[in-house]
């Protein structure tokens, strides 16, 4: 028996702008992620109950100094109590949540597990990057849920595989979808069907994200000290942070092995366009340390969007 849903009935614009300002909250939430995450003491990483203050002067911060966007754009970028200079990172935080949340409606459909999928992914890749440019970390608080979660995703659509959603597009059209399909499908601005995400794709994903990469490390690190060792050199403890294991193990979970694999390789060619140009400029030496997460965080959307035609591209060079 096939079930169905009327979810949305309003347009896709619309829906937008109903969704941008959760967007901006919840990019709001971010920046104390961003910042408190990596603090050594368990109190200045609590995010539940620890009220919002400035970093520097730890006044408790009003309301209305604490309005996304608008109270840094009015605070002129600075603390209101101790004039401390507020990063330009606040506000592109929560821009770029505000943004996630208002174009997700047009690339994912509204309502269902692949929307819901798409967002979570989205805002952790936000506070993932700018955690490890800033810090060189990448918490464990975020990623291991997120590994747990995109293992769980994989079940719903083994349970009810004809529930579908209808939505109401900008032309007013009827768009009708699956709603627990653990793929991409068809939205207002994306026409294309993905490959469903299985729980076993699921599992080599985090297995793979995590092991192959730690395998790796490990080869490159004992290789590279064997090498510089005999050149007089300074040997290292380790190539790439557990952190990155981490990440690949949880994009691994939630898209499946193959993706990951696309995410890794696309995303050790960001990390090297960038190392090498200042490596030869000699900016940077093999002791400097790279945010390579934030390479991955660029990678994911263009491998989960666009991957099975870059494959193809590749293949069809190959020939």
């Amino acid at each position: 028996m096939l079930l169905s849903m009327i979810l949305v009935d309003i347009p896709t614009w619309m829906l937008s702008l109903l969704l941008a300002p959760f967007g901006l909250v919840l990019g709001s939430f971010g920046n104390v992620l961003i910042h408190r995450l990596p603090q050594e003491e368990a109190s200045e990483r609590n995010v539940v109950t620890t009220p919002s203050h400035c970093p520097s002067c730890h006044a408790r911060i009003r309301w209305y100094h604490n309005i996304p966007l608008f109270s840094w754009l009015a605070l002129r970028g600075k603390c209101a109590f101790c004039g401390w200079r507020i990063p330009v990172r606040y506000p592109l935080v929560e821009c770029l949540a505000g943004l996630l949340f208002a174009a997700s409606v047009w690339v994912f459909p509204f309502g269902t597990l692949i929307w819901l999928k798409g967002i979570i992914c989205g805002y952790s890749l936000i506070v993932l990057f700018f955690t490890d440019l800033t810090e060189y970390i990448l918490p464990d608080a975020i990623q291991f849920p997120l590994m747990a979660f995109g293992l769980l995703a994989t079940l719903p659509q083994l349970f009810w595989p004809t529930a579908t959603t209808h939505l109401a597009q900008s032309n007013w059209g009827l768009l009708i979808v699956d709603t627990w399909y653990n793929g991409l499908q068809p939205a207002p601005h994306w026409a294309l069907m993905g490959v469903a995400v299985t729980w076993k794709a699921s599992l080599i994903g985090i297995a793979l994200g995590y092991g192959g990469p730690f395998l790796f490390e490990r080869v490159y690190v004992l290789v590279r000290n064997f090498i510089v060792k005999r050149a007089g050199g300074q040997p290292i403890e380790a190539g790439m942070g557990m952190g990155d294991f981490k990440m690949l193990a949880w994009l691994g979970a939630f898209w499946g092995w193959g993706p990951m694999l696309g995410i890794l390789g696309l995303g050790a060619a960001l990390m090297l366009s960038v190392a090498l140009p200042m490596m030869l400029l000699r900016r940077a030496n093999g002791q400097t340390m790279f945010p390579f997460g934030c390479a991955l965080s660029l990678a994911t959307p263009v491998i989960v969007f666009f991957g099975p035609a870059l494959w193809m591209g590749y293949l069809g060079l190959m020939r």
